[in-house]
């Protein structure tokens, strides 16, 4: 049986992923709502002190260029500042299916050789060349076939739900109530009246 504070957690998990197929515009994929569900988040770290273990080395770096791309760090913190290429990773690792790890793998080296045959790996292109490649590959994937969903669909659903289920995520670009206001159980309305602000 759940305790309240688990029954807490669990409402804040599934409010997240409405929040983020909200983002999406549509449904979150069942392994990432299980991953969130479960409880996996985006833990801050240097992104030095992570190391793939899904993924390979090359991959990695691969991957934290697109999150990068996909959530900069501006006067908030982005994607590489909330640690979601790990959570990516990792989430790949534990949750998503052999099929659907594959289908991640096969993609992100395809987007790979898309981005160099216009001239440089992606992750050593200038900014803007990245932020236009990157809108380019998500058009092309929004207007095709979403079932099986593409890789570059899977890696910006897994970036945004990393950096929402991140505490710089949830501090810096939601509305966050570090202490609730207080709470009034069973009183009668007249009393209440004095602690909220209505008409």
């Amino acid at each position: 049986m759940e305790t309240p504070d688990e029954s807490i957690e669990m409402q804040e998990r599934r409010a997240l992923l409405k929040h983020v197929a909200w983002l999406l515009g549509g449904a979150v994929s069942a392994p990432a709502a299980l991953a969130i569900l479960q409880g996996c988040s985006a833990k801050e770290a240097p992104a030095s002190a992570w190391t793939p273990k899904f993924l390979t080395s090359d991959e990695g770096l691969l991957v934290s260029a697109i999150a990068g791309t996909l959530i900069p760090k501006t006067e908030t913190s982005g994607a590489l500042e909330a640690g979601v290429p790990a959570f990516i990773d990792a989430v790949l690792e534990a949750v998503y299916p052999k099929d659907a790890q594959a289908r991640f793998k096969t993609g992100l080296a395809e987007f790979a050789a898309a981005a160099k045959a216009k001239g440089q790996p992606f992750q050593e292109q200038a900014p803007g060349e990245r932020e236009a490649f990157l809108k380019q590959s998500l058009e092309a994937a929004l207007a095709g076939d979403r079932d099986p969903k593409p890789f570059v669909l899977m890696a910006r659903e897994l970036t945004l739900l990393g950096f929402f289920s991140s505490k710089v995520g949830i501090q810096e670009n939601m509305e966050y109530v570090a202490v609730p206001t207080a709470y009034h159980g069973c009183v009668p309305l007249s009393q209440l009246k004095k602690h909220v602000y209505w008409e």
